[in-house]
């Protein structure tokens, strides 16, 4: 922020990276480049932050995520994609870019993801909740089918009679979407559910 303002968006309490910069997408993958590079590192392991959970103002409104210049940008470069979408597909770009940067530096380092547990209500059909995919424009599914990740750690936080988020039948729908045999190792949450039902999930 002190050093490239020019990158970074102020949206709610928080600075962002603007995802639909290009050279926030070289930089990030740079300070990756640099870990694994300099660094005795078993994996690099990114949280379900691409762009920011929906901020909203004391009425209840939402406040619009701040990308405005670089979605201008975009169009003024000929860019035909709906903003969605191109925000959507900004994301693509830094998660393929930085699977192969860390299969580029050292094969052997794991590179992995823990997106949010549902990828879009519906999928598979019991299942209701947020839309990652709309919400946050993370097409989790697509890197995991295109195998932009060693293993997959999707944020499963919910108990195993939740009907609609059951935590069997998620596991079992990214399971059926994992084409290229990565691991899958499903995030447990200690911290909301009882031992129990952690013990059963395991």
């Amino acid at each position: 922020a002190r050093r490239r303002p020019d990158l970074v968006v102020k949206y709610g309490p928080y600075l962002w990276l603007d995802p639909g910069s290009a050279e926030v997408r070289a930089y990030t993958v740079g300070v990756v480049r640099d870990i694994v590079r300099r660094y005795d590192i078993d994996g690099i392991h990114i949280d379900d932050y691409f762009y920011p959970y929906k901020e909203h103002t004391r009425r209840g409104r939402e406040i619009p995520f701040p990308d405005g210049r670089t979605w201008r940008a975009y169009r003024q470069k000929g860019g035909t994609l709906a903003r969605d979408d191109w925000r959507r597909q900004n994301v693509d770009l830094l998660i393929e870019q930085l699977y192969k940067t860390v299969k580029g530096e050292k094969p052997w380092v794991k590179f992995g993801i823990s997106p949010f547990g549902i990828w879009r209500p519906g999928n598979p059909p019991s299942v209701a909740g947020l839309d990652a995919y709309q919400e946050l424009y993370a097409d989790s599914r697509k890197w995991l089918v295109n195998g932009w990740v060693d293993y997959w750690t999707p944020q499963l936080y919910w108990a195993t009679e939740r009907k609609e988020q059951s935590f069997p039948k998620l596991l079992d729908w990214w399971v059926s979407e994992n084409t290229q045999k990565r691991h899958v190792w499903p995030g447990l949450a200690t911290y909301r559910l009882p031992p129990e039902e952690i013990v059963n999930q395991i």
